[in-house]
């Protein structure tokens, strides 16, 4: 072999050698790209998914929120006609009272009043007080119950009030305690 021959040898020999580390090397680099290109894919995605977390949990105390404000809303709108119903119901109670008072009915109300509140307080001494607007009764309301009745200062909506004062006990069958105790416990 000549040394032509043998250079090109040489050099067919370092092509393929450097080839060869040059194709290792570029595999290598490769390889390495494609687990830097995979692990950014998998963090992107894993930022994607946070992002997309984040944004979901976001619009749901978004759209919680405005859910809350709206019962709230409707709460008290329900609330108002409620109380506007209420006292409707109760205007027209009051007016029924009204229209009892006048009837016979209710000085037969009052005269059952007055002789239970006597009874109950078994001869010890006892006030018993008839509302204002029924002062044209007093005279009546004492002869057929027997009892000394006293004309109130106060306006309780009819019906009657005693007091025994020797056992601190006040009897209250006044219709404006009763309408304003159904008034507290009165639910839709």
């Amino acid at each position: 072999m000549q040394i032509k021959e043998k250079l090109e040898v040489f050099r067919q020999s370092a092509i393929e050698v450097a080839g060869q580390e040059s194709k290792t090397e570029l595999e290598e680099y490769e390889k390495s790209y494609q687990q830097e290109l995979e692990w950014f894919r998998k963090g992107k995605q894993q930022e994607i998914e946070n992002a997309f977390q984040m944004e979901r949990m976001k619009l749901s105390r978004e759209m919680n929120r405005k859910v809350s404000a709206e019962i709230t809303r409707q709460k008290r709108i329900l609330d108002e006609r409620q109380q506007q119903k209420k006292q409707k119901l109760f205007a027209v109670v009051e007016q029924k009272l009204a229209e009892f008072q006048k009837t016979e009915s209710y000085e037969a109300y009052l005269i059952a009043q007055i002789k239970k509140a006597v009874v109950f307080a078994r001869n010890e001494e006892i006030i018993i007080y008839i509302n204002p607007t029924d002062a044209e009764k007093k005279q009546k309301l004492e002869q057929e119950t027997g009892a000394v009745l006293t004309i109130s200062k106060m306006d309780f909506g009819g019906g009657i009030r005693a007091v025994i004062h020797s056992k601190n006990i006040l009897i209250d069958e006044s219709f404006a305690t009763r309408l304003e105790q159904e008034k507290n416990s009165y639910t839709f």
